[in-house]
């Protein structure tokens, strides 16, 4: 499970560290990959062009050679169980956790005028977009290894408090072709 916001064009960063990627784990797991129209809200609020951004990521993903046959691409919008996870695990967050993230003090600081509940809470929403598909594997760059823990920890709180149903997802590491790349 991945997504991306669509916040600009995809680049070549984005083809060889994340999209290349994606296309060859489509052939040997089940995938999921979603354009995060939510996440962009938190730093692109001026909806007026986000429909066109949404269709040109759905058309990047495919011309990247994600295939809707072999793995499902996703509008996060489209999915209201994520945001019905999302205000459950925003009970289990705590604000000081949040504020520590260092997405969120980078963010507050490259941008002091909008500092927003969302912004705060974007890791508690990405975590609801791989908790609610039981995501065991999700490939993260090292800015998300905090996210992902922080998913875990959220995991470990629903299933504490409500039983357990949610899985402790974990990095996948792409590594060398033919090596062993789940970590």
């Amino acid at each position: 499970m991945s997504g991306i916001r669509p916040t600009g064009f995809l680049h070549l960063g984005n083809y060889f560290g994340a999209l290349k990627n994606y296309v060859r784990l489509q052939d040997t797991h089940t995938c999921y990959f979603m354009v995060a129209d939510w996440h962009s809200l938190t730093t692109h609020p001026d909806t007026a062009e986000l429909g066109q951004s949404i269709k040109r990521v759905l058309a990047e993903n495919i011309a990247a050679g994600i295939d809707p046959e072999r793995a499902c691409l996703y509008l996060q919008s489209a999915v209201p169980e994520i945001s019905e996870l999302y205000l459950l695990l925003n009970m289990l967050a705590y604000k000081g956790e949040l504020e520590k993230t260092t997405t969120f003090k980078d963010k507050v600081r490259l941008n002091p005028e909008n500092v927003n509940a969302g912004l705060l809470t974007y890791p508690v929403l990405q975590a609801a977009d791989i908790l609610i598909h039981r995501a065991l594997y999700v490939p993260v760059g090292k800015d998300q290894e905090q996210h992902l823990e922080m998913a875990r920890n959220f995991a470990q709180r629903f299933n504490h408090r409500y039983g357990d149903t949610l899985l402790e997802p974990l990095a996948y590491n792409f590594g060398e072709p033919g090596e062993d790349h789940e970590s």
